[in-house]
């Protein structure tokens, strides 16, 4: 079984927020399943929010918090999100959708393309393909 594990940035756990990942109040981590299952795992307080805005700084701090995580999930792409995939294990992800109902629909429909990118990260190959699904 492949197993995936995502962060959501979300201000609310019902919506994905409209801002960069790293200004969220939360993040919601879910484990997706090549099986079309998903399983809610916990939410985690963004500590590094109040932080300066596209600092790499702050983007360490939410690593370390999401360090379990394999893709990191937003409605925009952000200019920590460029660096994250040009020099990290992560994969940055941005999905075009309002709910995270829907956001983990979409994702699982691209289930085996974003799995494709991690079995690469995981090899230790970095790139720059951040990745956008509607």
């Amino acid at each position: 079984m492949r197993i995936i594990r995502l962060c959501i940035g979300s201000n609310d756990g019902e919506n994905i927020a409209h801002t960069h990942m790293g200004d969220t109040e939360c993040f919601y981590i879910y484990d997706l399943f090549d099986s079309a299952e998903t399983k809610f795992v916990e939410k985690r307080t963004n500590i590094a929010r109040d932080m300066g805005h596209a600092k790499v700084e702050k983007m360490k701090a939410i690593i370390q918090l999401l360090r379990d995580t394999d893709i990191f999930v937003a409605k925009q792409k952000s200019p920590n999100f460029v660096k994250i995939a040009k020099g990290t294990k992560y994969q940055p992800v941005v999905v075009k959708a309002e709910k995270i109902s829907d956001v983990l629909i979409v994702l699982d429909r691209s289930f085996q393309e974003i799995y494709r990118y991690i079995t690469r990260r995981r090899a230790g190959e970095v790139f720059n393909t951040i990745p956008e699904f509607r």
